[in-house]
Formats: C-alpha cells, structure tokens, sequence
C-alpha cells in the first residue's frame, strides 16, 4: 500500500534520503511550491528554476512568432504525471491534465508571468495564477512537475539503484523527460525505475519527489493571497506617485462607503470596510500590474517563514494520512477482517462500513482521527482513511464518481447491475439533513438501489444533533443498517483498563 512497502526498504530510509514515504493506494494532498525551489540553498534546485524560467522565455519566444495550434499544443499543452502520487485522487492516482484551456490560458499571459518590472529578483511561473480564476496549487505542481520531470527521474532512479532489489524495477522510456532547444521538442530518456501495476494490469513507473518542495496549501504565490496582502504590498511601494494613487483609490471606495451608511444611518462595519479595500484593490491591481511584483518581491524575501509554514503543513498532512493510515491498516490487520466476495456489493459495503466503524469506536482507531488533540476536519481525509479498508477486495471501488448528477463519494460494484453507494458526512456539515435527498439523486443516476450513510460525530453535540436529524427524516429505523453514526469522540473511551 506504500512506497516502503511495495519496495521492501525502510519507511526511515526514504525518510533520511529526503523523499515522502507516498501511498500507492491513492494520492496523497501535497503539491510542489516553485517558491520552495527558487528560495532554496541548494545549487541542483537553483539550476531546477533556471530551467523553468528558460522554457518559459522559450514560450513567450514562440508567442511573438504567431505560432499555430498545433504548437500551441506541443508547447503549452501538459499531460498530468500522476506517478509521483500526489494531488487529489481518492482511488489510484489519475487526475485531470492541465488541458486545452489552461494551455490557452497560459498561452495569453506568458508575457505577464515573465515581466518583473524591475521589482521582483526573478521571474516565477506561478505568477499566471496570480490572473487565473481558481485554485490553482494542482495547476501549478503539474506544470512544474512536467518541467523538472527529468530531475524526479533522476532523483528516484538514484535511489533505486542504491536501496531497490532489481527485480522491483524496469527501464522506462519516459516520455517528455526534458525539453530538446535545438530541434525544440520535448525528448524521451531511458530511466531504471521502481514499478507498479495499474488496475488495468498495466506496468507503471514510480516516482519520488523531494519533501522540501512540498507543501499542502496554495504555492507562496497565489491569487487569494495577493489581495489578502494588500496592505503589506502597498507599504512597500518604492514609486511615491504609485503608491500615493492606490492609497487614495482605496481611501476614497472607504469613504464613499461610511458616507452612506451614515446617510442611512447604518452601522459602519469592520468587516465590510475590509472587503471594500479588498475590492479597491482587485479593481486597481489591473490598472498597475506592477503591484503583483511587489507582491511577489515580498514572497521572495519572505524565505524563513514560508519554509517554515510549507513544513508545518508538510508535517501536519504525512502525520494525518501517512501515520493515521498505517495505524488503522495495523488494527484493520490485527482484528482479521474475512472476506466473503460472494457478497453482493451493498452487503459487503455495509460490512467494510462496519468494521470501518468498530476499529475507530471500539480499537482506539478513533486516536488516529486527531493531530495533536485536533481533529481531522474534513470529510476528504476520512475518505482517504477508509480508501484503505478495502484490501484485498475484488470489488470495484470509485470514489467521487459522477456520473451526471453530483459525484457520490464512493461506488462499491461488482458489475452494472451490483452496486452501491457510500456516502461520508461530518455530523457538522451544515446541509447535514440535504444528505438524504442528495443519495437519492445518486441512486437514480447511478442506477443503484439503496445506499449507505456514515456521519462522523466529534462531539456530544454533534452526535444528538446527527440523531435528531435522522429522526426527523423519518429513518431512525435505519441506524445500525443503512445510516451509520459513526462516533469519532476522544474524551468518552475510557481506557479498558479503567473501564
């Protein structure tokens, strides 16, 4: 189930050697900052932003020379890399390509992310993101994993052949391993890496990637960020003339605010003030995009604290998924699960729910669902968790499928006309009761009769809440065989021995 695992070598190995310990079960949260290469010590990163920084010049080389659409696909087009194991997946680890719109996206604002306006040290590729509407962190780590993918390989293939028994690993012909400036095409390299099979039986290479250019949050530079950061980008404006209109522009939407609700006698609020200087902003940064490189100026100086947040997230996201998943797998083992596969597949659904259910009440698995004393908040990490309770399983599991009115979170199959769905809420969720018309809507489109709900409670509160929901709804009857109140509490388990 992880990279440790599969390959036979030591989780502190890969560890000491700097890479992540990845699941091959299904991705891990964590993408590549490019702000955590181009601020590091280290020569090979340094060379790694060089590089990026070189294609991108090559990009926007090409944009002035009126190129086709056919080499706008060749050049701005990129494939997601889901061997490195990270991102969004639930089940494997195929995500979506940056596609045909990101390609345009970035075909149109190449000048933009390459332009410093002699304020920032250096041009970043993540500066585009800066005018893209989204998230972007996904985005970005693929563009930047697409462009250093001959360093990953690298990076891995060393550690193969030093640590992996060979017959763990293949030669890959690794396409678009680096990009060729003299014929001006992405080139192919041979590469002995550690492999996996697919589900559909298929070969697949592995690769490992550095924790030190991995974070879980948005990259240091990012849209959400830089309107946030108004006020720390507007007071380090060199440009006297610059700075004074922003500050005007803005004072002036502040005023324009307060006067009428003076006028109607209204109360003058922090909050709405905040938003108005945010707006202000959004509505200036288009007339100045210079202020988007003071915002950058910033991040690059910035080196200390964004390293130490990116490992603060780093460490928070492998000790709730890495540490959590292998605990539970340890108790999952422990307790023996059998497996019947002549089960249909709602039955065996209910069955995994249900001892997905006793390990966290009754196995201290609940103890693997707190960071620290703090939950796991979000109903994606306690998917992932119960990703790996289906070991050794025949059936066929998707997680988020949709299949045209809404992704359901899982769908357990064994053929068309022998599944069911599995739906996680937390007991917090605030659209809670919409859960039951929501697996409704799943069943019809899915074609599925009957489904499964598990609601996560953290709290007494939230666990007569959860309760006197269902039985409003009218399916008090069904807890314990389609509803599942699944009790994640850490201050009423008292140990067995006081017990």
């Amino acid at each position: 189930m992880f990279f440790s695992e599969r390959f036979q070598v030591d989780e502190d190995l890969i560890k000491a050697y700097g890479a992540v310990d990845i699941s091959l079960v299904c991705d891990i949260p964590l993408f590549i900052d490019p702000m955590l290469i181009f601020n590091s010590d280290k020569p090979e990163y340094k060379s790694l932003h060089e590089e990026i920084i070189k294609y991108f010049h090559f990009l926007y080389m090409k944009v002035k020379q009126c190129i086709s659409t056919k080499e706008i696909d060749a050049w701005f087009n990129f494939s997601e890399v889901p061997n490195n194991w990270l991102g969004y997946s639930l089940v494997g680890n195929k995500g979506l390509a940056l596609g045909h719109k990101f390609a345009d996206f970035l075909f149109h604002n190449i000048g933009f992310a390459l332009d410093t306006n002699g304020i920032s040290k250096s041009p970043h590729i993540e500066k585009t993101m800066l005018l893209y509407e989204g998230s972007g962190k996904d985005k970005i780590s693929d563009l930047t994993v697409n462009l250093i993918k001959f360093f990953l390989c690298e990076y891995t293939e060393a550690f193969a052949k030093e640590y992996i028994n060979p017959d763990l690993c293949r030669i890959f012909p690794v396409e678009r391993a680096f990009f060729n400036y003299e014929t001006e095409s992405f080139v192919s390299k041979e590469y002995l890496l550690p492999f996996v099979y697919n589900k559909k039986g298929q070969v697949e290479y592995v690769l490992l990637t550095p924790f030190d250019i991995l974070r879980e949050d948005e990259p240091s530079i990012n849209r959400d960020d830089f309107y946030k950061s108004h006020e720390r980008i507007r007071s380090v404006i060199k440009n006297v003339s610059l700075r004074t209109y922003v500050n005007n522009y803005i004072m002036q939407a502040v005023q324009h605010y307060e006067t009428i609700q003076r006028e109607n006698r209204r109360a003058i609020r922090e909050k709405s003030i905040q938003k108005i200087e945010k707006d202000a902003f959004k509505e200036i940064a288009r007339e100045y995009p210079e202020l988007y490189d003071y915002y950058i100026k910033l991040q690059e100086t910035n080196t200390t604290e964004i390293k130490s947040q990116c490992t603060q997230e780093l460490n928070k996201q492998l000790e709730k998924f890495l540490i959590a998943s292998k605990n539970l797998i340890s108790l999952f083992a422990s307790n023996k699960y059998l497996l019947e596969e002549k089960l249909s597949a709602r039955e065996e659904a209910k069955k995994r729910l249900k001892f997905f259910k006793h390990i966290i009440e009754e196995c201290d698995g609940y103890k693997n669902l707190y960071v620290k004393g703090k939950q796991i908040a979000k109903e994606n990490d306690l998917q992932r968790l119960f990703r790996f309770v289906w070991y050794e399983t025949n059936y066929k599991v998707d997680a988020e499928a949709n299949n045209g009115r809404g992704q359901a979170d899982f769908i357990v199959s064994m053929g068309q006309h022998n599944q069911n769905i599995i739906e996680f809420k937390l007991a917090s969720n605030s659209t809670l009761s919409h859960v039951f018309t929501q697996v409704k809507i799943y069943e019809a489109a899915n074609c599925t009769d009957g489904s499964l709900i598990a609601i996560f409670c953290f709290s007494e509160g939230e666990y007569q809440s959860a309760k006197e929901i269902v039985i409003n709804a009218g399916y008090e009857s069904m807890v314990g065989e389609s509803i599942f109140l699944i009790d994640c509490r850490n201050d009423n388990k008292a140990s067995a021995s006081i017990a």
